[in-house]
């Protein structure tokens, strides 16, 4: 049984984009191009839509996105591979919980949107060009969105991007991951702990450590990629999963994506 405890590697991403997987050319000839989105809870998988909460309590938003919808759909083949993540974390009384899977390009905006003004604020001697990349490093840039355009596609409008955490399976109540979801910071990045380790920093029972290597490996497990800059954000069949094998030099690393983009099916919507 793989160990869901092995440390994780340390990465130093080249670009730092959430968009950099765009230039992996798309496959459409590939019989997975039509797989249709399923919904997670139908399924038996924990998932909330955390961008259309209304109680509040949707950190850091706390309050709706602008275009969020309540259903939670990743394609077919991610589904499964979220079943296996999940049931692997069985024996450790976890479970995955997903937050955001498929995304229309209007929710996509409405993150830029709110990334845009938080960081504008906090960063203001950034000018434009620094503030765009910045914002970049945690949203997918919508603002040239182009359906007949494939190298404008956000990943999470593929259904093949998920963001994940792991909750108690008895109580829901999720542990603590280093970093809150959607938190803009240097401590969301995957191998932020990793570092401090190696750094002598924390110990090597570390709970923030040790959850974020159980949440990283129970995933990769099961054939997903992991974005270096988001611990919670996974990816099978993207772009980005393509281009995170191809810079790892992944024996076999697949040379097109088999997602892209698609749209929620009007009955589940």
């Amino acid at each position: 049984m793989p160990d869901l405890l092995a440390p994780l590697p340390l990465r130093a991403p080249s670009t730092g984009a959430a968009s950099d997987g765009r230039f992996v050319r798309f496959d459409r000839a590939d019989p997975r191009w039509a797989e249709p989105l399923v919904e997670l809870t139908g399924e038996g998988l924990l998932a909330e839509a955390w961008y259309a909460r209304t109680d509040g309590l949707n950190a850091p938003y706390h309050a709706p996105i602008a275009g969020a919808v309540a259903t939670v759909a990743a394609r077919a083949g991610v589904v499964a591979r979220l079943k296996a993540a999940d049931a692997a974390l069985g024996p450790r009384g976890l479970r995955l919980k997903t937050l955001d899977a498929w995304r229309p390009v209007e929710t996509q905006a409405g993150l830029w949107s709110y990334f845009w003004d938080k960081l504008a604020r906090e960063r203001p001697e950034l000018d434009e060009a620094g503030l765009e990349a910045l914002v970049r490093t945690f949203v997918a840039d919508p603002r040239r969105f182009d359906p007949e355009d494939d190298t404008t596609w956000p990943i999470h409008s593929t259904g093949g991007s998920v963001d994940v955490m792991l909750v108690d399976a008895g109580t829901g109540a999720m542990p603590d991951h280093g970093a809150g979801f959607d938190e803009a910071d240097e401590r969301s990045f995957t191998d932020h702990y990793e570092r401090l380790l190696a750094a002598g920093r924390i110990a090597p029972d570390d709970p923030r450590l040790l959850v974020r290597r159980v949440l990283v490996n129970a995933m990769v497990n099961a054939g997903f990629t992991n974005y270096a800059y988001e611990f919670w954000h996974f990816d099978y069949g993207t772009q980005l999963h393509v281009l995170t094998l191809q810079e790892a030099g992944a024996a076999g690393a697949p040379h097109a994506a088999w997602y892209g983009t698609t749209r929620l099916p009007a009955g589940m919507a």
